[in-house]
Order: structure tokens, then sequence, then C-alpha cells
């Protein structure tokens, strides 16, 4: 059940009631789970979907990056063209697809999917995605990401040039899309490149930011956002997914958990409608940073969010 309040002419805000939501996570903020993945739809194959994939490699040729193509066997608006959902954290994603849901996706629009993920058998690859996903500061160059200095941070450019001049055109030789359903979802490092490409305002007409990590390096995203000269496509679709779970007495919590969460959501709703952009904010109750990942994956698959 969802109750829906109006903020605005183009401003939603949802609150999705979850039978899972009853689930609270032991730390909050957690650390993904990387254990190994193993075999995934595309391996054991489906009766609606063909999966077929390809490898792409980054500019200065440090990361390869896997991409699953899944295109429908009976393909709908063959005149208009396929609505595309493209996702990152490919690996993660591909581990999470079932026929079942495949099937019910294959029932309504039948969109394609384009899961981008890296050269690995584990669900995330902490490094290279810190370095892909996130925005550099307005010396344009590479640096140490904040949150782990280990791991650069900053090359979301160089990565969405991959996606547009070469993931895309791929994806596009395959099967028609339709250019006003062109969706990009991320997930938390993967969120902040969501709003990054917002702000590029290429290529993709819906955009679904995943418990974005807005607060990281000193809220980047928040004043990359504020300080863009170029107006926003009115055309263009924004779609913020958070958990509101709070910390409990004597519960774990990450230094990364940002206590302001859904109210910096609600500020970047603001800000983005009051220059145009279409927006919304879906709120899952009870759910914690990590579980937004497949909660708001699966809303996506099967809900038609767009």
């Amino acid at each position: 059940m969802a109750k829906i309040f109006f903020l605005g002419k183009k401003i939603l805000e949802i609150f999705l009631i979850l039978g899972m939501a009853s689930t609270v996570a032991i730390t909050v903020h957690a650390k993904p789970d990387l254990k190994p993945l193993g075999k995934n739809i595309a391996d054991t194959g489906s009766q609606v979907y063909n999966f077929q994939t390809k490898k792409f490699i980054s500019k200065d040729q440090k990361r390869i990056y896997k991409v699953w193509l899944g295109i429908p066997k009976q393909k709908k608006n063959l005149l208009t063209g396929s609505t595309a959902i493209f996702m990152l954290d490919g690996n993660s994603v591909m581990s999470r697809l079932n026929e079942h849901l495949l099937q019910g996706m294959a029932e309504q629009d039948a969109p394609v999917l384009v899961a981008i993920g890296y050269e690995t058998n584990l669900p995330f690859d902490s490094k290279a995605r810190s370095l892909d996903y996130t925005p550099a500061d307005e010396t344009g160059e590479l640096a140490a990401d904040p949150r782990n200095p280990e791991r650069l941070s900053g090359g979301s450019k160089a990565f969405r040039k991959i996606i547009i001049q070469e993931i895309a055109p791929w994806v596009e030789q395959q099967v028609k899309l339709d250019p006003k359903r062109k969706i990009l979802w991320g997930h938390s490092y993967g969120g902040l490149f969501v709003l990054d490409s917002l702000i590029a305002g290429q290529y993709f007409s819906h955009y679904f930011a995943a418990s974005p990590s807005l607060s990281w390096a000193d809220q980047r995203i928040m004043k990359k956002l504020r300080s863009t000269k170029e107006p926003f496509a009115e055309s263009k679709q924004l779609i913020l997914m958070e958990g509101d779970i709070t910390p409990q007495k004597n519960q774990k919590v990450s230094p990364n958990f940002n206590k302001d969460m859904i109210v910096n959501n609600r500020e970047l709703l603001s800000y983005v409608h009051s220059q145009g952009v279409s927006a919304k904010l879906i709120i899952y109750p009870e759910l914690s940073h990590g579980e937004v990942f497949g909660a708001s994956l699966k809303d996506i698959l099967m809900n038609k969010l767009f």
C-alpha cells in the first residue's frame, strides 16, 4: 500500500508500506556483503528474455566493465522502441534477477535491461565504483575518496562518457529504444552518479537515485546542483528513493550514516523542482541504506515507476 502526498504541481512524496519493513538491520548503513556470486539468470537462461554480455575498458585501461543486456523475446512498442533501464552495480543487479521478475516485466512493458557491472565475481567492486560513480571537485581532478582515502574518486565524467559513447550505442545496435524512456538507476555512490548525470543532462530521460550519498565529500553533489548554470531540461524526471530507518539504542552505526538523509533529500527535491524538473521522493519505512538497493530496484522493475 502506498500513501501519496502532493507537495506541489510536480513533486510527489510517496511512503511505501512494505511487509518486509519489520526486519531491521543490525547495523545502520552497514557495509555490503562481498561474498562471491554464483551463476545468474543470464547464465542459466530465461524463457522470456535473451541475455548477452559485452566487455568495455576504461580509458586508463585499469577497469573492465561487464555489461549484461537483456532483451525481451516478445518485444512491445515496436514503433516507438522499447523502454530501457540502465542499472549500475550490474553484478549485484544480475544476482537479484529471477524468472518470476522477468515474467512480470515481460507481461507489462517488457523493458530492455542493461546491467553495467565489472569483470569480477563479487557483487560490488568497491574500489572501481568509488572512482567511477563520484563527481570530481571544482578542479576536475581525481582525488582520494574522503570516506575511503585508499581509493580514488571523481571519475564520473569519464565513466559517463563510456556509457553514452560506447555502451549505449552497442545496446541500440541490438534493439530499438524509445528516446523518451531511457532510465538510469543507481544506489548510494551510484545515486550520486545518477544525480551528476542529471546535471550533465545527456541521453537519459528518467533518473532514479536510490539512497544517494548526499553527505559525501561535504555535500559536493548538492553544491554542484546549486551552482549549475545550464538549465535542466524540462523533459527530465528525477525520482529519489530513500529508507527512513533511524538507529536504535545500542545499535552500531556506520560513521557514514547520515541522520539528515530525509531532510537532505527533501531539500534536493525542492531545489530541482524550482529548476523545472519533474521530481518525486519515495520513502521506504524501516529500511536501511543497504536495503533500499533491493527494494528500489524491484520497485522499478515490477511497478513501472517511469
